[in-house]
């Protein structure tokens, strides 16, 4: 089975979603303790905003978004503006994402990240930000890759002792490589 985006209700994370949240189950325990035990008291203190992902009725999914930097010597050459004179890039930063495991495979994973690249077109016609970055777990590392994100550039001595992998896309040129110059008021929400 396929769930599309159109299917999937995206709700904002409140103090009323306790019940939904004791039905989530995923493949890595750390993503499910995060959601049950941290993630709303994050968003109180304006750490992070979480989205519970719904397919009809049922916690499918979440993520959870924070403001990130990227530096621009970290980023393929080819990405980026070459004239930027600043030292770092603003990001949108893909904290945390997890499909339920009974839902693996279904099209959730790549509906909330269509979901977070909606939600960076808005973000950024009110806030500079062409980047988006995740650290993703070794076995997610080929998921993000479909969707065009790359490695960082990083000292390997920076990354021993990390169980994750820095990723990013340059958002702003993937729209201009599939020729989406449209005006970013074409992609509000409705």
């Amino acid at each position: 089975m396929s769930i599309s985006l159109d299917d999937l209700e995206f709700v904002v994370l409140t103090a009323d979603h306790d019940q939904q949240i004791s039905t989530f189950s995923c493949r890595n325990p750390e993503l499910k303790d995060f959601l049950s035990e941290d993630a709303y008291q994050n968003q109180l203190d304006r750490i992070s905003v979480t989205r519970l992902v719904f397919w009809q009725g049922r916690l499918v999914g979440y993520f959870t978004l924070v403001t990130d930097v990227i530096k621009k010597d970290e980023l393929a050459e080819d990405d980026g503006d070459p004239g930027y004179q600043y030292k770092t890039y603003s990001a949108l930063k893909i904290a945390r994402l997890a499909t339920h495991k009974d839902f693996e495979h279904q099209g959730v994973g790549r509906a909330m990240l269509l979901k977070i690249f909606s939600i960076w077109i808005r973000f950024s016609r009110y806030i500079g930000c062409r980047i988006i970055t995740v650290d993703a777990k070794p076995d997610a590392v080929g998921f993000y890759v479909k969707f065009s994100f790359h490695e960082a550039i990083f000292d390997p001595g920076k990354l021993k002792g990390r169980d994750t992998i820095p990723l990013y896309i340059d958002i702003h040129k993937e729209l201009e490589r599939i020729g989406k110059n449209a005006p970013l008021s074409d992609y509000d929400e409705r």
